[in-house]
């Protein structure tokens, strides 16, 4: 009995099983990319992700919602506890992504100041937190009224400014603004462009479309946006070790970097491109 569930590649009563540990035929024997174009791969996407990152937080918001829908497929006969978790995904997305239509309206396109947090949030820089008023030596009257006028101008403006974000603290603008923050500063543009790309592409980005490589799953299932979201969770892995877990595909008999193992993937040259 215990030999036929093993047999079906299916865990029973909670043991381990041959599942997770299988390596397809269709994988075996495929050409192994190149470490180098690996790497210039992965240098042109984040240069797209920085590009990307030049928008501002609405757009991310779009971006994770629809990320959201699509993050755990469609898969009929799911485990209950999977279509469970893929309905709050799918609900939790149409929310973020209603929430980011409200929030284009009153946003800009673009950063205003390029790379800078601060712009993620929505919130313009007020020119009297900028503005330096000095008050010169052997000052006469005129100019100490002069002076103290336009102190009380930028301290009107900025008492404006602390009422103003008192007010939209709880309202719905509000909520999305911190929710664009939110979701610049802890998630961003490249676990967004890694799982919409690499799952939509099945296991290609725009870099390893230019250099015919892509990521095949090691048991020979479909690469999915689940998938392509665990493996960008090994780069960040990766990152977080300091690097030295991407080195590890130099010297890996299948070239698996640290985002490989996490995953299970290979990375290997396309059908129709076999040579290093």
């Amino acid at each position: 009995m215990d030999d036929d569930k093993e047999s079906t590649g299916k865990s029973a009563n909670g043991v381990v099983s041959p599942h997770s540990l299988i390596l397809s035929q269709a994988v075996i024997g495929r050409t192994l990319a190149a470490p180098w174009k690996r790497l210039v791969a992965i240098l042109l996407d984040m240069a797209i992700v920085a590009l990307l990152s030049l928008l501002s937080g609405p757009w991310l918001g779009l971006a994770t919602g629809a990320m959201l829908l699509v993050l755990l497929g469609n898969e009929r006969n799911a485990p209950i506890a999977k279509k469970a978790v893929r309905w709050i995904c799918r609900t939790l997305g149409a929310v973020v992504i209603a929430l980011s239509v409200l929030a284009l309206g009153h946003l800009p396109f673009l950063k205003e100041r390029g790379l800078q947090l601060e712009s993620l949030t929505g919130q313009h820089a007020n020119a009297a937190r900028e503005e330096v008023i000095l008050v010169p030596p052997h000052a006469t009257a005129d100019e100490l009224r002069t002076t103290a006028e336009r102190l009380q101008r930028q301290v009107e403006a900025l008492r404006k400014e602390n009422e103003n974000q008192r007010a939209t603290a709880g309202s719905w603008l509000g909520q999305t603004r911190t929710l664009a923050s939110a979701l610049g500063v802890t998630f961003g543009w490249s676990g967004v462009y890694f799982t919409l790309l690499a799952g939509s592409l099945r296991g290609r980005t725009p870099g390893k479309l230019l250099f015919g490589i892509q990521a095949l799953k090691t048991d020979g299932s479909a690469f999915t946006y689940f998938d392509a979201f665990v493996r960008h969770g090994g780069y960040v892995a990766g990152v977080a070790m300091g690097l030295t877990g991407f080195l590890k595909l130099l010297w890996d008999p299948n070239r698996q970097a640290v985002e490989d193992r996490i995953a299970g993937t290979v990375v290997v040259y396309a059908a129709s491109s076999v040579t290093n």
